[in-house]
């Protein structure tokens, strides 16, 4: 496998969202997961593979914003697609109390939608997450428990891995004549990846029902 980004990409915020809702702001949720590309902000995990819901969470939380008052709770800028692990976990934690504030370099949040996220946690080479900062081992440790989900986190990257090299190999494959030597060679390769994807599912499928059992 090729060493692990942190995300494939980094998301990004339309102007302009579909809806326009008073109250309800998970009525964002399609527009959001489009522009989050399927993934959660904060865990970077595919929705495909989750056994949990994915939810739109208030980046800065919803105390903060009905205190200060200078935006409303469906305010499209601040949502983000999140799954509900990390929603949860995050819940109402925002050390600096300020909606303009995000960190003060040790604790708090960082925007998902710009590059700096980058700066402070990484991927291991076994598709983990790891810090690099004291504010990115505040989130990692205190606020979103990665440290708790690492087996969780791997099997997800690899999951999603897997699951985009064998899309890759299938489009490769169906412009491949079917008696060549490539073509053979591109099956054989699929039907090894199949076995890998069973396998990483039926682990992570066997995590959730332990995680289950313990809550």
């Amino acid at each position: 496998m090729p060493t692990p980004v942190l995300r494939d990409k980094i998301p990004a915020r339309r102007s302009k969202p579909t809806k326009n809702p008073k109250k309800n702001w998970s009525a964002h949720k399609p527009d959001l997961r489009e522009d989050f590309h399927r993934y959660c902000a904060y865990c970077f995990s595919n929705d495909a593979f989750r056994d949990t819901y994915f939810e739109v969470d208030h980046f800065v939380p919803r105390f903060i914003i009905q205190k200060s008052k200078k935006i409303s709770l469906t305010e499209y800028s601040n949502l983000v697609y999140s799954c509900r692990f990390c929603n949860n976990n995050k819940r109402a934690q925002w050390p600096s109390k300020s909606i303009t504030v995000y960190n003060n370099g040790k604790e708090g949040f960082v925007d998902p939608c710009t590059k700096e996220i980058d700066k402070h946690l990484y991927r291991t080479k076994d598709g983990g997450i790891m810090w690099r900062t004291k504010l990115g081992k505040w989130m990692f440790s205190t606020a979103f428990k990665f440290d708790e989900r690492q087996e969780e986190i791997k099997l997800l990257w690899k999951l999603n891995h897997l699951k985009k090299t064998m899309e890759k190999l299938i489009l490769i494959k169906g412009k491949t004549p079917k008696n060549s030597r490539t073509y053979k060679g591109i099956e054989g390769r699929l039907g090894k990846y199949a076995i890998k994807y069973v396998l990483f599912e039926k682990e992570l499928k066997n995590f959730y029902d332990d995680l289950h059992y313990k809550n």
